[in-house]
């Protein structure tokens, strides 16, 4: 599990989902759009729920380690379509100084999904993922 900085809160998620959203963050920035996502989280109390940040050019976030829990969500389908979103952003791609893989899992099949929550997020033009073909 992983946690993500975002404006002073911490946004408690799986290991993918939170590596699928820096990788995302990164896309958007190289190519100074702005979107909404809803990221699939594990609430105080225990329940899965989701958190909707703003994320572009100007985001600050970060991502760190967080105790492991049987509770991990796991999105398959917000991790591809937050690797889809992120090749309609546009042509420019982060500089990736660590050489790192991005968004790992996305060629999973969707039945790695728990928690019966496959919701997407916005698309990069701030569509819904029902006005989307």
């Amino acid at each position: 599990m992983k946690y993500i900085h975002y404006d002073g809160s911490l946004i408690l998620t799986g290991d993918a989902i939170a590596d699928a959203v820096v990788d995302y963050a990164a896309v958007l920035g190289a190519n100074e759009r702005t979107d909404t996502v809803a990221i699939p989280a594990v609430a105080d109390d225990g329940s899965v729920t989701r958190t909707t940040v703003l994320i572009g050019p100007a985001s600050e976030l970060t991502v760190s380690t967080a105790p492991d829990d049987e509770l991990e969500p796991e999105d398959i389908a917000f991790v591809r379509n937050l690797r889809d979103a992120a090749a309609r952003a546009g042509d420019r791609t982060p500089v990736n100084a660590d050489g790192g893989r991005r968004f790992v899992g996305a060629d999973e099949p969707d039945s790695t999904s728990t928690h019966g929550d496959d919701h997407d997020a916005d698309g990069p033009d701030g569509d819904r993922p029902a006005d989307r073909p």
